[in-house]
């Protein structure tokens, strides 16, 4: 079976299950006091290839967070570490792993975050009895400071992805366009193609735990769209630029996998020139998150 025949197959299946649920979970409408809840999960201090580093970039993500206009978000990090250099207070918490992370040839090129993911899930889904939206960060990427207002503010109860953001290769410190193609940008991809940080699924618990089956259908976040509009939760894009995707700091997965060539390639080919990159450092506050960077 080829790769688009068994994607539609999945979709078939997935779409029968989103239909049964959504016959037994008839939404409500959505609170005015709705929350962001970005799920972090961090590799482990025996994965790392540089725990300082894994460290120095999460802080920066969570600087990202703690810069937005809006207090109506939480952070959650799951992990088998306690990062350090992070402040654990009522919006940044902490959720350990138990399970042991052991680097073997088998498993050298993999990360278990699929099994954090779902225990984060499964903790909100627990503990949690409010509405709002699920969006899954990873430990490196960095949020536009208006993004949690500008959700939940418009809290259109379905959910949102970003298609329009950019690329920041931290060693070099160029950046990149990610977006809609055009004349101008002929190589351009839209940001939710590219970088997993790019959705913010809906969520409600406000009737007990039945959305953690739609949040754990996500899946890729090549495919989060289609799996949750299967269980009838159709995004909207965000209207701005709203994430960096941030590449080459020694600790990307795909950089593990030998694949960072790809990323730079497109880096080169849709580079913007120094006064956009300036335009981009001043509106995610970049001076301020990467403090040991020469300024941008």
């Amino acid at each position: 079976m080829s790769d688009a025949s068994e994607r539609r197959a999945q979709l078939k299946a997935l779409q029968q299950k989103g239909a049964a649920w959504q016959a037994a979970n008839a939404p409500l409408p959505p609170s005015t006091a709705p929350e962001v809840i970005f799920a972090t999960p961090l590799i482990s201090k025996n994965r790392a290839f540089d725990w300082d580093v894994i460290c120095a970039n999460l802080a920066a993500t969570v600087r990202s967070l703690r810069n937005q206009t809006s207090d109506q978000w939480r952070m959650l990090i799951c992990g088998q570490d306690q990062p350090k250099g992070i402040t654990f207070d009522a919006h940044v918490q902490f959720l350990p792993y138990a399970v042991p992370d052991t680097e073997t040839d088998k498993n050298a090129l993999n990360f278990d975050k699929w099994l954090k993911i779902k225990q984060m899930t499964a903790h909100l889904s627990t503990y949690e009895s409010g509405d709002g939206y699920l969006f899954q960060l990873d430990a490196d990427d960095i949020v536009h400071p208006d993004l949690v207002a500008h959700i939940t503010a418009d809290n259109n109860g379905q959910g949102y992805y970003i298609t329009h953001g950019y690329m920041m290769d931290l060693g070099s410190l160029q950046m990149a366009y990610l977006g809609a193609r055009s004349l101008r940008r002929p190589f351009a991809k839209s940001f939710n193609r590219e970088c997993g940080s790019c959705v913010a699924a809906r969520f409600d618990f406000r009737q007990g735990p039945a959305f953690a089956e739609p949040l754990n259908a996500r899946g890729r976040h090549k495919d989060m769209h289609e799996n949750l509009a299967a269980y009838g939760f159709i995004l909207q894009p965000v209207p701005f630029a709203a994430a960096l995707y941030v590449v080459n700091h020694g600790e990307n997965i795909r950089q593990r996998r030998g694949k960072m060539d790809a990323k730079i390639s497109y880096l080169r080919r849709n580079r913007l020139n120094a006064a956009a990159a300036r335009d981009v450092a001043q509106a995610f506050q970049l001076n301020d998150l990467f403090p040991d960077k020469p300024p941008l």
